[in-house]
């Protein structure tokens, strides 16, 4: 049983072997949602009364660039989100999903509508990385991974789209050289996953997660390296590797861990995309009330980002963990994708339209 700082603590169901989830019963419950998501359901409608809020990006107030928040996705009963990553579905885009793990354990799951869809009690978690798209038997079967700093090992949950639910997913244990501090991840291809995991020194590594027709998912480390700091977070996009850490240094890294370039700074969490072709390093400090945008091959400030209110929603006034999405969630505002960011004030969760956040820094660039 895991043990839970919730108010309502749950008995977390054993991990299940692979006789379980291919038997038919299971299997059966793996498929789609049902019902589609409204494009902005989680912004009330203006009334008479409301201030009309312009949506353009734009530059204002001390040069900030200016974004109103599309969407907001409510946490319940929870003391601080500590991570924010999607789940897209890319056969019925309107029911991909954002997960979140809340300060006190497990991971909560939402809809684009940011109504809670499941809740899995469980260990605390730092770092969360998704494997939307990997196959496990023949069978679609996204994994989501967590760093558990009780056990110094990575967690391995399978999600089930029909319902939807996380089961503990057998895997061989996945543990660095040194005590765990997170996880994210590096990209799939077919038949796998890469993770990074990182000490809570200055080493890191780089496992591969397949399906290999064992009893237990494959996991083997490829790689192990040394870096100039103490890195805490980490994350993957236009090609290159990020890793920052609190004792000041943000790093551009090669897949083999050599760093390519470095800046001094502090980053409690990164996002990295390509917008409008331009690769896109976002960084939270935890502190500050923007986020800093730079050029994802140089690392060279873009401009700074101020989420403000809008339409019924509030705006973010301490951007704590952050993560972006290519993938579509239906409508005409979410097709291109979203960007998630967490209010540490808060502990809610704000979504923007990927192409809105695209747009704006254009305007800044």
């Amino acid at each position: 049983m895991f043990f839970s700082g919730r108010k309502h603590s749950l008995h977390q169901r054993a991990v299940e072997p692979f006789a379980h989830l291919r038997h038919s019963r299971t299997l059966a419950r793996i498929g789609l949602i049902a019902g589609g998501a409204l494009l902005l359901a989680a912004c009330e409608p203006a009334s008479d009364t409301d201030t009309v809020v312009d949506q353009s990006p734009g530059l204002q107030d001390d040069d900030y660039l200016q974004l109103v928040s599309t969407g907001i996705v409510d946490t319940v009963d929870s003391d601080g989100t500590a991570a924010v990553t999607f789940l897209p579905d890319g056969d019925a885009a309107w029911t991909g999903l954002v997960a979140t793990t809340p300060r006190e354990g497990g991971i909560d799951l939402y809809n684009i509508e940011g109504q809670s869809v499941h809740r899995m009690t469980g260990p605390r978690l730092w770092g969360l990385a998704a494997a939307p798209g990997f196959q496990l038997r023949g069978e679609a079967l996204p994994l989501l991974f967590g760093a558990d700093r009780d056990t110094n090992l990575v967690r391995a949950y399978v999600l089930l789209r029909n319902g939807p639910e996380l089961v503990e997913a057998p895997i061989q244990p996945i543990g660095p050289e040194g005590d765990i501090a997170a996880v994210c991840g590096l990209g799939e291809g077919i038949g796998f996953v890469d993770l990074m995991v990182l000490s809570r020194g200055t080493t890191a590594e780089i496992w591969r997660v397949s399906d290999t027709g064992g009893d237990l998912i494959s996991a083997t480390r490829r790689a192990r390296f040394d870096l100039p700091s103490p890195v805490r977070t980490c994350t993957a996009g236009n090609g290159f590797v990020y890793a920052a850490g609190p004792a000041g240094g943000i790093f551009r890294l090669s897949e083999d861990g050599a760093v390519e370039q470095q800046m001094d700074g502090l980053a409690v969490d990164l996002a990295a995309g390509e917008f409008f072709g331009r690769p896109v390093l976002i960084l939270s400090d935890g502190n500050a009330a923007t986020l800093e945008i730079r050029d994802g091959r140089t690392l060279e400030l873009i401009g700074d980002v101020i989420i403000r209110d809008g339409f019924s929603i509030a705006g973010v006034d301490q951007p704590g963990a952050i993560a972006t999405t290519e993938s579509s969630y239906g409508g005409t505002a979410y097709q291109s994708g979203l960007v998630a960011v967490v209010d540490e004030a808060d502990g809610r969760v704000r979504l923007v339209a990927r192409e809105t956040f695209a747009r704006g820094i254009t305007v800044v660039d």
